[in-house]
């Protein structure tokens, strides 16, 4: 698991370790008794002592500790004078049996020391690479619920169990009861345990991990400023009872709080910033409608007024002049209306294309019938090759592209230029149309916002909702095509539209 067992080292070994530690020892003296008189008893005694070292580099505490007290015993009773008894005639013997078993119990204390030490430094160092994946994992999570999903992956994969969490209610100081993570582990007792674990932590009281009757250990969530929730966890013994282990939970624990915290405030401050914006945008739209409405409205107004005055009705051309501004006003209204239905459409994910075979010569000739009234001061020009490739649209979404187009186009050009309609076929399987007029042109840094909903050019002239470029880029877009606006070099403005053929 996390950790190596010490323990190895210090206070259980296999009999097998036993048994070779006897048997390095056993042989060593058999091979070297024969040669006693060649190499001499201190010789054999520094032998025996080196087969303790080499032992020492696998075999454990109490192993080797045996070693090093058979390697003195055995010196003694084979090597020795007199042969094949413990006793000692000679001082120099006590000292050289008492030096080799110091050496030997030196060996041990200092070889399991090492491996102490080696132990520990590998456990940190495992740890560590625990901690940074986990936290690397965690600075890749995205929203709250990512972050749950990874806490549990890796609680699961370093302590066999996922986790339950528990987020303090946003609308007030308490906690909610709704879990996230493992839900199995959810029961009202747990969530009640849970709950009154984060009014003491909340309240200042010692927060430790508290285990409810289930099992269920439950650790306060520490963000910095604050207490985010309570999270749940079932622990078996083995962990419960090792320091270092229950060490790192604490520390996986530390970095899950830390990044819930970090997307709560995220999630917070986004919609803070959304609600601002919204705010915005419905001040926008408000004062844009309501702008556009009361235009119409007062001239609807005025011309019911004039139409009510006896003197109107003996004057023919007043009256038809009266009703061209009805008709003007009431088409504006309808323009209003029909946008922003459009635009609800398009928001709703309502949006549905009926495709048909479509001829761009012939809807844009349809079009400029259709705004004949609109465009009595501009000449419009329809420019397109007779082997212009056939589209598949939806042909009344597209007419809406080409009304509003022209009538910015009309709005905002001066009387008495031309508006060129023009199409061309395009490599790939691909007609471009584009609209150009010779109007002033649109201020380069505002050529990225046009297709924006309720953008105006600043200092434009009024009128228009800031709605019809934004419909004619939805709509394209869900034909698969797209719509750029660009300066034309020569002088004016166009919008060009890309839509691929039906082959």
């Amino acid at each position: 698991m996390i950790r190596a067992n010490i323990s190895r080292y210090s206070s259980r070994s296999d009999f097998s370790e036993y048994l070779i530690a006897f048997l390095a020892i056993a042989i060593t003296a058999a091979i070297c008794f024969p040669l006693t008189h060649v190499i001499g008893i201190v010789s054999i005694g520094l032998i025996l002592l080196m087969v303790v070292a080499l032992l020492a580099l696998f075999l454990g505490r109490w192993p080797l500790m045996v070693a090093a007290i058979l390697n003195v015993l055995i010196w003694d009773y084979f090597f020795q004078q007199p042969l094949f008894t413990f006793t000692i005639h000679h001082i120099e013997d006590l000292f050289a049996n008492i030096a080799d078993l110091l050496v030997g119990i030196v060996f041990v204390i200092l070889i399991t020391r090492v491996r102490k030490s080696r132990t520990v430094l590998q456990n940190s160092q495992e740890r560590l690479t625990i901690l940074y994946n986990f936290l690397e994992s965690m600075n890749n999570a995205k929203s709250i619920s990512e972050v749950i999903g990874i806490s549990g992956e890796g609680l699961k994969k370093y302590f066999g169990n996922e986790a339950v969490i528990y987020l303090k209610d946003r609308n007030s100081r308490s906690l909610s009861t709704v879990p996230y993570g493992n839900v199995a582990l959810h029961c009202a007792a747990g969530a009640h345990f849970a709950a009154n674990l984060f009014l003491d932590a909340s309240t200042g009281t010692p927060d430790e991990p508290k285990a409810n009757p289930q099992g269920l250990f439950y650790f306060p969530l520490h963000d910095p400023r604050e207490i985010i929730g309570i999270i749940g966890i079932v622990l078996s013994p083995d962990i419960q009872s090792d320091e270092d282990k229950m060490i790192l939970l604490k520390s996986l624990i530390t970095i899950i709080a830390s990044t819930l915290g970090r997307e709560i405030n995220i999630e917070a401050a986004m919609e803070k910033g959304l609600l601002d914006h919204s705010e915005k945008l419905f001040q926008a739209v408000l004062n844009s409608v309501s702008h556009e409405l009361r235009t119409p409205i007062a001239i609807i107004s005025a011309a019911v007024d004039n139409l009510n005055d006896l003197r109107t009705s003996s004057e023919p051309e007043k009256r038809k002049q009266i009703c061209m501004e009805l008709e003007s006003a009431s088409t504006r209204l309808d323009n209003l209306v029909e946008n922003i239905l459009d635009m609800s459409r398009i928001e709703s994910g309502l949006l549905k294309l009926n495709l048909q075979y479509c001829d761009l010569a012939d809807l844009a000739g349809l079009v400029v019938k259709d705004l004949k009234s609109e465009t009595k001061g501009h000449r419009l020009n329809i420019m397109m090759p007779d082997n212009l490739s056939l589209i598949k649209a939806d042909i009344s979404l597209l007419r809406q592209v080409l009304v509003n187009i022209l009538r910015n186009a009309i709005m905002y050009t001066p009387a008495g230029t031309s508006i060129v309609i023009s199409a061309v076929n395009d490599p790939a399987g691909m007609v471009s149309l584009t609209i150009r007029d010779h109007g002033p042109g649109v201020p380069e840094e505002n050529l990225s916002h046009l297709f924006e909903k309720f953008y105006r050019v600043p200092g434009s002239k009024s009128g228009g909702t800031g709605l019809g470029l934004a419909i004619s880029r939805a709509f394209v877009e869900a034909h698969g095509g797209f719509i750029r606006a660009l300066n034309d070099p020569e002088g004016g403005f166009k919008i060009t539209i890309i839509l691929k053929t039906e082959e």
